[in-house]
């Protein structure tokens, strides 16, 4: 009995410092190494929805090969056929989001990047730690609303914020191919 009621101890203890360490700021830092890495979203030069880590911009139908460069080697990569396209599609998995891309002839496009942690957010300060009033404020109503998910879409490019009841789980910068 002693035993349980220590483990229950140690759990509500682990659980409390995790709930401190989410405090409220508009930039949401990623600290690895030396260098602080922030994420946002802005407008691409289509003027659609791009999301910007560590100041590579990415954004969907653009040429794949530059930001990963940029953004190094991804913690896991898979390839499978594609779904938007005849070919090969590529993930790329890194800590806080990943990308998937679809052929474009000899070029990789990104089909959409997703955003997984609340380590990242968007430009307005929208994180996975979010509410739906949170996102109605940075962004007004959205363009289409469908139980469990938010779209917003801007010159060919949604940004779609994904629910699991009445929390935001994934967000997603989506191609108009997806």
């Amino acid at each position: 009995m002693k035993n349980k009621i220590l483990a229950l101890g140690l759990v509500c203890a682990m659980a409390l410092s995790l709930a401190a360490c989410g405090g409220e700021s508009s930039d949401t830092k990623v600290i690895e190494g030396n260098a602080t890495q922030t994420a946002s979203s802005s407008e691409s030069s289509s003027g659609g929805y791009t999301f910007t880590y560590d100041s590579t911009n990415i954004a969907v139908d653009t040429d794949a090969a530059p930001v990963i460069e940029k953004l190094g080697e991804p913690k896991s990569y898979f390839e499978s056929p594609s779904c938007a396209a005849d070919g090969i599609g590529k993930l790329y998995t890194y800590n806080d989001f990943e990308i998937q891309t679809y052929p474009d002839g000899d070029k990789d496009l990104i089909l959409y990047v997703l955003l997984r942690t609340d380590n990242v957010a968007t430009a307005e300060g929208i994180d996975l730690s979010s509410s739906r009033d949170d996102i109605i404020a940075a962004y007004g109503e959205p363009t289409s609303e469908a139980t469990g998910a938010m779209t917003y879409e801007k010159n060919g490019t949604k940004l779609v914020f994904i629910f699991d009841g009445d929390s935001l789980i994934s967000i997603e910068y989506d191609s108009p191919k997806n």
